[in-house]
């Protein structure tokens, strides 16, 4: 998930013969999504090999080939020029620029076939992290594997195609699957396939994210996007209901990942996450650590929301929710990092506080989970780019005072960075 960031169960069959929603079992005979063909993808895209992921790099070429891979074992099918893969330029951290890749295949509709669905994930990780790179442990050189950031979502996507292709006859509308390199420098990869779409733009109904879907904690899975289109809330209703998920709605369509290419121009969206933690942007995002069983869980939901919106005779109607776009942020100018994972779905004024690094500056000045930080130097905080506006003004060895909401009550913290 991009610099800061932010699903589902069960085989179902949604019949839509009238405007009314209902869900019924699927043919046994269909293949089924599994803990360990989800298991597999993870292990493999998250192993050393790999090398972090990072966009250009040998690692990142063995994801590549990988994805391609599965995406024709599956029966997708190429979307132009009898690729697979959509080039554009790209800089790294020594600002030189080569080419990378997303991945992307389709399966044909059957009644609406010029109307998509687009399904993405970003597949790409930091390498090897380091200063500049979106690492939180900024003197690590290690591999950072991603395994939840976002090895999870990837093999999401793939095993939704799987699913999605054995039951392509029940597909309405045309299912597009995209792969997004470079999401955690600035999601580059959405940016380019959004900005040069492989058909008309205004044929994408419906854009469904899966970023960092691996560690379902309590049931509890957020979704963003829910305010971008009036079907959404009844389908996520039903669906969370059906497979006994707690969702977390954020109405809002803009958020720190591909989803928001999408919603700037127009497209309804809905991004799952199933919350943030400490390994985040760390070298201890490990497949040991994924919920493979929440993943599950997370997958089949989010497959029947699929089946859901691809069932009704209208596409969803758009509705903006939120800015459809964020101050510009620049990492390569931050020098400061507070140490705490932010909140991503708090639809309250200020920015929630998901897990704190305590040995780092949030940490050793007080900072806990389940605070709301309100004002930074006299300065309001009511989102997440509201505080990357402000950290990217300070500078190391200076302090700060951080006011933050605690049970309702104001606690004034001052924190040296």
């Amino acid at each position: 998930m991009i610099n800061v960031r932010i699903l589902l169960f069960n085989t179902l069959l949604i019949v839509s013969c009238s405007n009314s929603l209902s869900v019924k079992s699927l043919n046994k005979n269909e293949y089924e999504i599994t803990q360990d063909s989800i298991m597999k993808h993870i292990k493999y895209l998250s192993s050393d090999e790999l090398e972090g992921r990072f966009p250009g790099t040998r690692g990142s070429d063995l994801a590549i080939s990988y994805i391609v891979d599965n995406f024709k074992k599956y029966k997708l099918l190429p979307m132009q020029d009898n690729t697979f893969l959509q080039f554009f330029d790209f800089s790294d951290l020594k600002r030189e620029k080569f080419r990378v890749a997303n991945v992307v295949g389709l399966i044909p509709g059957n009644e609406n076939k010029d109307e998509y669905i687009v399904i993405g994930a970003h597949f790409d990780h930091l390498g090897y992290g380091g200063v500049h790179s979106g690492s939180r442990d900024i003197r690590s050189n290690e591999i950072h594997n991603g395994a939840d950031d976002n090895a999870s979502g990837v093999a999401g996507i793939l095993e939704l195609a799987h699913k999605l292709y054995a039951n392509r006859d029940k597909l309405r509308r045309s299912i597009i699957f995209v792969a997004f390199n470079a999401e955690e420098q600035g999601i580059y990869g959405s940016k380019h396939f959004i900005n040069n779409p492989p058909i008309p733009k205004d044929k994408i109904i419906t854009m469904i994210n899966l970023d960092m879907i691996g560690r379902l904690r309590n049931l509890s899975l957020n979704v963003s996007g829910t305010g971008t289109s009036p079907y959404f809330n009844e389908i996520l209703d039903k669906t969370s209901s059906i497979h006994m998920l707690n969702i977390k709605k954020n109405p809002e369509g803009f958020g720190p990942s591909d989803h928001a290419s999408f919603y700037s121009n127009n497209i309804p969206v809905l991004s799952f996450f199933t919350g943030g933690h400490q390994d985040y942007h760390t070298p201890r995002d490990d497949w040991s650590k994924i919920n493979i069983s929440g993943q599950k869980k997370v997958l089949s939901m989010v497959y029947d929301v699929i089946l859901l919106i691809d069932s009704k005779k209208n596409k969803p109607k758009f509705t903006e929710a939120g800015p459809q776009s964020a101050p510009a942020t620049s990492r390569i100018k931050m020098s400061v990092t507070f140490g705490f994972m932010p909140s991503y779905t708090s639809t309250e004024d200020g920015l929630g506080v998901d897990g704190v690094r305590s040995e780092g500056p949030a940490g050793r000045a007080g900072l806990k989970k389940g605070d709301i930080i309100i004002k930074i130097n006299n300065v309001a905080i009511k989102d997440i780019y509201g505080y990357m506006d402000v950290l990217q003004k300070l500078k190391p060895g200076e302090s700060s005072v951080v006011v933050v909401l605690r049970n309702d009550k104001e606690i004034i913290l001052n924190l040296n960075h």
